[in-house]
């Protein structure tokens, strides 16, 4: 038999080999597909010694590792709501422009007591005087709620603040402090301090 031969078998020997391999791992990764599509799940409940109970999801009869959730209980609920809408109102009322004019002003109307909205809205029957662009920009850092009671809460706010005057840009960190209140089901923004 020829060198030239024997090469050809050798290498037809290979590829034959590698397609098989090919083919088969193929074949096997689609069943993986198809059984992860259908698991078997369960619920059950668990308790550690320093973690409270809360439902777990057994897959193919294995539970998860690491921490378990927790569902929260409806006073977290009600606070994380509190500090949401504190972070909203101030967002919404601390950015505006004066191509848009009391705008921000308006889009928080939904968001405070009638006292408040008073306050904040006597400015829209002035008319602007500035000659160029201003626009302000608000995001919240951080929040937290420092004072809790079922009808009063006080959200501590951590503020940065970019402002565009006529092109030139500055950034600047403020804090600022919300009162809400609960009037029926329904927290409201009662007053705004900036700090």
């Amino acid at each position: 038999m020829s060198l030239r031969a024997r090469i050809f078998i050798i290498i037809s020997v290979v590829i034959f080999l590698v397609l098989a391999i090919s083919i088969f791992l193929i074949v096997r990764n689609k069943n993986k597909k198809t059984e992860n599509a259908n698991p078997t799940t369960t619920t059950t409940t668990s308790t550690s010694n320093n973690t409270q109970s809360g439902s777990q999801v057994v897959v193919d009869g294995q539970l998860p590792t690491g921490l378990t959730a927790r569902t929260p209980t409806s006073l977290e609920v009600e606070k994380n709501n509190v500090e949401q809408l504190a972070k909203i109102f101030v967002e919404r009322y601390g950015s505006y422009s004066t191509d848009n004019e009391f705008q921000n002003i308006k889009e928080s109307e939904s968001l405070v007591t009638k006292s408040l909205w008073t306050k904040i809205s006597a400015g829209m029957n002035v008319k602007s005087t500035s000659q160029g662009f201003l626009g302000v920009t608000t995001k919240v850092v951080s929040a937290s709620i420092t004072d809790w009671s079922a009808s009063k809460a006080t959200v501590q706010l951590r503020l940065m603040r970019e402002e565009n005057k006529d092109g030139t840009v500055s950034n600047r960190y403020q804090n600022a402090t919300v009162e809400m209140v609960k009037q029926g089901n329904v927290w409201l923004a009662n007053a705004l301090a900036w700090n």
